[in-house]
């Protein structure tokens, strides 16, 4: 008698443990989506501030590129030439900064650049490939379209260059 009751008291605690870690876990989920939203208003608000609008949807916020290696290819940039065997299997892929990061490069370029824009109208995500014999690496890169010109914007190391 006394070993049953003593199992259904620690399956009772495991159970109500168990809820706990649950609400802790969906706690942090929404937190995390609360700063996520957050970031993309500040970034906003920044842009403005700056004189540039643009609508949320424009912005990527989580990337569409992969690195899968049967994808690799179709994510390159218009105009790209790949050697004529194809990607080499030991491609290296760098990785891109943050998207809030990446939108105040944009403004920091435009600055260097000496160069104006008043809207953001879209921004295309691909691979910029590089490589020669057997080593190549593919960079991150947006391309953004402005009111005043499209733009290139390196996702690895946040330089900007204008795109004719």
């Amino acid at each position: 008698m006394e070993r049953s009751k003593l199992k259904l008291t620690v399956i009772f605690l495991l159970a109500v443990l168990n809820l706990v870690l649950l609400g802790c876990v969906i706690f942090q989920y929404h937190q995390a989506r609360s700063y996520e939203k957050m970031t993309q208003t500040q970034i906003l608000i920044y842009l403005e501030n700056n004189g540039i609008t643009a609508r949320r949807e424009t912005i990527p916020w989580q990337t569409a590129l992969t690195t899968q290696p049967a994808d690799l290819a179709d994510q390159l940039l218009e105009g790209e030439e790949l050697p004529v065997q194809g990607l080499p299997a030991s491609c290296e892929i760098q990785p891109a900064r943050e998207t809030a990061t990446l939108l105040m490069d944009f403004v920091r370029g435009l600055d260097e650049l000496d160069w104006t824009c008043a809207e953001l109208r879209s921004i295309a995500e691909g691979y910029h490939y590089s490589g020669e014999g057997d080593r190549a690496v593919l960079t991150p890169v947006w391309i953004l379209e402005t009111d005043n010109g499209r733009f290139q914007l390196d996702c690895a190391d946040g330089d900007l260059t204008q795109v004719n």
